[in-house]
């Protein structure tokens, strides 16, 4: 069993910084489920509303975690480590908007069932996500944060299952092209937030290794 995990020198700031980046992946995937689930207009307006703010916290969190960074001469861990978690974080908020955006500019049908699928998987990810970022950043057990990279990774190898399923069944049922090309495309893009979260826990199970 590996021992507890000691980050030290604790620099708070940081801790913080990251924790609250990990709020804004959470929050942006349950806004992104709403949108892509509900028939109400008015749900539907105020999460794409919500999406575009986590994105653009999101956005200001990650440039001041990069500014700490650079202030900074001791961190609690590797700072490259610390640079790429945050940037991990944000690019989950920036592709969870681009999803709105695409699924807006082109009009696309959401309530078909295809695309919840995915987005399921993304707010599962977001959940175990924060939850390791908070016991990476707290000094937690190094044991639970390999847990909680290891659901990450099923979970991506489920998307995998799962895109395989939704382009199977997009190429056998779908005639029209500008219907296939843009779906396919929204599958695509989903795709990469899913993969986003299990990059995040290949960067936590760095930091273990080094700190354990």
């Amino acid at each position: 069993m590996l021992k507890k995990l000691g980050l030290m020198p604790r620099e708070e700031k940081f801790y913080v910084l990251l924790e609250k980046l990990a709020v804004q992946a959470r929050v942006g995937a349950h806004h992104l489920k709403t949108y892509i689930e509900s028939k109400n207009v008015e749900e539907k307006t105020v999460a794409a509303q919500a999406m575009h703010a986590c994105r653009a916290e999101a956005k200001k969190l990650s440039f001041e975690v990069t500014e700490q960074l650079c202030l900074t001469y001791i961190t609690p861990f590797d700072r490259e480590d610390i640079q790429d978690i945050s940037a991990d974080l944000y690019r989950i908020t920036k592709l969870i908007e681009k999803v709105y955006e695409r699924l807006s500019l082109h009009k696309l049908e959401v309530n078909r069932g295809d695309f919840s699928r995915q987005v399921d998987l993304i707010v599962q990810e977001a959940d175990v996500m924060e939850n390791m970022v908070k016991d990476l950043i707290s000094g937690g057990g190094a044991d639970k944060i390999l847990k909680q990279a290891d659901k990450l990774r099923d979970l991506e190898n489920e998307g995998d299952i799962i895109l395989s399923e939704l382009l199977g069944e997009l190429f056998r049922d779908t005639t029209e092209a500008r219907e296939l090309i843009l779906r396919k495309d929204i599958y695509d893009m989903l795709e990469k937030v899913i993969d986003a979260y299990r990059d995040l826990a290949g960067i936590a199970l760095q930091i273990v290794l080094k700190y354990s």
